[in-house]
């Protein structure tokens, strides 16, 4: 339908569709009618997803399923590229408390944390002329450590562990993450204990001399 595919968003709530489609005497059932040919999928009670030839973006989708939120933890690290291991749900961090929505596609879990963490380390990014929020690569990592339940790491050492041995994260990517940012998201009061290790370890690994080797983390952190 031309009216549907000049959006500039795949998304669009009821409001707006009821209004694209007034000229119809019954919108509703209209809507009810683009549903059933596949040309618009209910994501949630009030709010669809546009059907094109293009695959839908899953950030955005978790973006307007809950919110406010941002795409953050393992899905965000392996759309950085940091993690080679499929990951299946896609995890945002939010202000309300969590929750989990799956639709026929996807699983998506939001788990909640406080406004002053929240409100910092987040971007636009653009992909494919769609724009969704998420974490950046320092804020996904952060956010993946203090949001995991039961997760004591106590040292830098410990932390180079976790980070190599649960998250097989590569030292050489850590290298480019940007110290300061973890630094100002320890200054929120949230979980700064954790996130002080994290930069401890990330600068052990920035200032080897064997920066470039191939060395794994451990090695690093047992010669420091």
């Amino acid at each position: 339908m031309s009216l549907l595919s000049s959006l500039n968003s795949p998304v669009i709530n009821h409001a707006t569709l009821s209004s694209l489609l007034s000229d119809y005497v019954r919108p509703n059932d209209k809507i009810s009618e683009l549903i059933k040919k596949n040309k618009i999928s209910p994501l949630k009670r009030g709010l669809y997803l546009v059907i094109n030839n293009s695959q839908p973006s899953p950030e955005l989708m978790a973006n307007h399923l809950y919110g406010p939120s941002y795409v953050s933890r393992h899905w965000a690290l392996s759309f950085y590229g940091l993690l080679s291991e499929r990951v299946s749900d896609i995890t945002s961090m939010c202000l309300e408390r969590p929750r989990r929505v799956t639709t026929a596609d996807y699983s998506f879990d939001y788990k909640k944390i406080p406004i002053n963490y929240y409100a910092v380390g987040i971007e636009s990014i653009q992909q494919h002329g769609i724009a969704f929020m998420m974490a950046t690569p320092e804020k996904s990592l952060s956010d993946l450590l203090v949001t995991t339940r039961n997760l004591r790491i106590q040292s830098a050492g410990a932390m180079l562990s976790y980070l190599e041995n649960d998250l097989r994260l590569d030292a050489e990517d850590l290298l480019h993450f940007k110290l300061s940012r973890i630094e100002h998201y320890a200054t929120q009061g949230y979980k700064s204990e954790m996130l002080g290790h994290l930069v401890s370890a990330i600068k052990i690994l920035q200032n080897a001399p064997v920066r470039h080797s191939s060395k794994t983390l451990n090695e690093v952190g047992d010669n420091d």
